[in-house]
């Protein structure tokens, strides 16, 4: 049999539920499909609100950093008032090189699998992998392994897997580091080494220490990155050398050609809206994200 629903949202991280939380607000009937793959960015995710830390000063990215930098207090009042704290915190600082630290005023960090968590809550989220999208007589067939639905407007949020849809989305590995007994520090960045950013945040499931860059579908840990990372926390955190390893992380980053974000109807699929390739700023600009999603949806445009 198949099922109909108003909006149907393919994908249930940190993009995707931010979406059908926002959506829901504003009184529509969402559905959340999510496959729950080995590698979803917001499991390995940082969680750093930092447009300066990033580099996206000058960049194309910039005002909707600065935007979503704007939206997160009040975004995170309402996210928990499901009652999952979604750990908001203000401060970043720099490691210069040679030692020394700045402060960087207004930027800050979230814990972004308690902002999935809480974006969750009164949501209906089914487990399914969906495997096509298809024009249906003004509506989208949705069709997953476990069975079909029907929707008046789809949101494609499904990381670096909407590729897979006809969207130029990849993906870009990048691993990072959870240590347990290290001591507490706020977010802070050091300067790069070979190219990739150093970080570290104290967070309620351990130290996190990121992060490598590549272009890979590599779900497992290596161990050269291991030793970057390691390394890394020494730099970053003293005292963090002794620390115990609680997990490695990895999650693939979903990327594009030009490194922009893809928010807007579907190239080919009419009632399809794509929300993807958000790379490494996911947590920045979710909340832009999700507005402007139901801006468009408001507007009627999904074609």
């Amino acid at each position: 049999m198949t099922r109909a629903r108003e909006v149907i949202v393919v994908g249930g991280g940190l993009i995707g539920s931010l979406a059908a939380f926002t959506l829901r607000g504003a009184g529509a009937d969402v559905l959340v499909l999510d496959a729950d793959r080995p590698g979803a960015a917001w499991r390995a995710a940082a969680g750093l609100l930092t447009p300066d830390g990033e580099r996206l000063r000058g960049t194309p990215l910039h005002a909707d950093a600065l935007e979503g930098l704007g939206r997160w207090p009040a975004l995170a009042a309402a996210l928990e008032r499901s009652g999952v704290p979604v750990h908001l915190r203000p401060g970043v600082t720099r490691v210069q090189p040679g030692g020394g630290v700045a402060c960087t005023p207004g930027e800050g960090s979230l814990h972004p699998p308690s902002v999935v968590r809480a974006a969750r809550q009164g949501l209906e989220v089914v487990a399914a992998q969906v495997q096509a999208l298809m024009p249906a007589g003004g509506r989208v067939r949705v069709r997953t392994d476990a069975g079909d639905w029907l929707a008046g407007q789809v949101i494609l949020a499904a990381g670096a897997w909407s590729g897979a849809f006809g969207v130029p989305v990849t993906a870009q590995q990048g691993q990072a580091l959870l240590l347990r007994g290290a001591p507490a520090v706020g977010a802070r960045y050091g300067p790069p080494a070979r190219g990739f950013s150093r970080y570290a945040l104290s967070r309620p499931d351990g130290l996190y220490v990121g992060a490598t860059s590549r272009r890979s579908w590599a779900t497992t840990p290596d161990a050269h990155a291991a030793r970057w990372l390691r390394g890394a926390a020494r730099t970053l955190v003293p005292g963090a050398d002794v620390a115990e390893v609680a997990s490695f992380l990895v999650g693939l980053r979903p990327v594009t050609p030009d490194g922009l974000p893809l928010v807007g109807p579907h190239p080919t699929l009419p009632g399809v809206l794509v929300t993807a390739g958000h790379g490494r700023h996911g947590a920045l600009l979710a909340p832009v994200t999700a507005a402007r999603v139901l801006a468009l949806l408001e507007q009627g445009v999904s074609a």
